[in-house]
């Protein structure tokens, strides 16, 4: 596993998502409502596509190593998050609770893994 590289590219990927979600907040004033969802879900699907893709660039892939990569994506995130999310933006660390939090770092564990099959 290329560490270094699943650390950046998991913090370029945090930083699009913030600013996708943050669009979709206040640029499209969506609320954290079914439609906003959905939409979030389906970026997030894209992204994540994108963001293993990019880390299996030139280079074979297997479950395992998609596995690891998604989950050094999500660990940045989550200290990045606990980092300027939460004391910008939330004010409560609570924020990692939200079920609907964990099915998007679940579809993107998930995502990275297949994206590490497809590349063997």
């Amino acid at each position: 596993m290329k560490f270094w590289k699943a650390v950046l590219i998991g913090a370029i990927f945090w930083a699009i998502v913030f600013f996708e979600v943050s669009i979709l907040m206040f640029g499209f004033k969506l609320s954290a409502g079914m439609i906003y969802y959905i939409i979030h879900y389906v970026f997030l699907l894209v992204l994540s596509i994108f963001a293993a893709l990019i880390y299996f660039k030139g280079r074979k892939g297997s479950f395992g190593e998609g596995l690891l990569f998604g989950i050094v994506a999500i660990v940045v995130g989550i200290i990045l998050d606990a980092a300027i999310t939460i004391p910008l933006f939330i004010h409560s660390y609570a924020f990692f609770l939200d079920p609907m939090l964990l099915i998007g770092l679940v579809e993107g564990l998930v995502i990275s893994s297949v994206v590490g099959i497809l590349k063997k």
